[in-house]
């Protein structure tokens, strides 16, 4: 059995997910011996593909944010070393 799905997350599977729990309605007894199978694995592909769709979108925008935090970072360090290098000198000055 699945989860209540949200139909925001899940926009490709809705007539499945609706297909779904109408045969679960008009089959009361049928559906605990495989009636509704077919429509159970078909949604539970159909969520796999969603779930993957997701899970690359997510993959890519991670690895766009780690990259504007890396080169921040390094930014900081660079003013750092600057900095450092600066007041260096000016020991020296003195």
């Amino acid at each position: 059995m699945h989860p209540a799905l949200a139909d925001h997350l899940n926009p490709g599977c809705i007539e499945l997910v609706e297909r779904l729990n109408t045969c679960h309605v008009e089959h009361n007894w049928a559906k605990f011996f495989g009636k509704c199978n077919a429509l159970s694995e078909a949604l539970n592909r159909c969520l796999g593909e969603e779930f993957e769709v997701r899970r690359r979108r997510q993959l890519v925008e991670a690895r766009a944010r780690r990259a504007r935090i890396g080169a921040r970072w390094k930014q900081m360090d660079d003013d750092d070393q600057a900095q450092a290098d600066f007041e260096r000198m000016q020991a020296r000055k003195e």
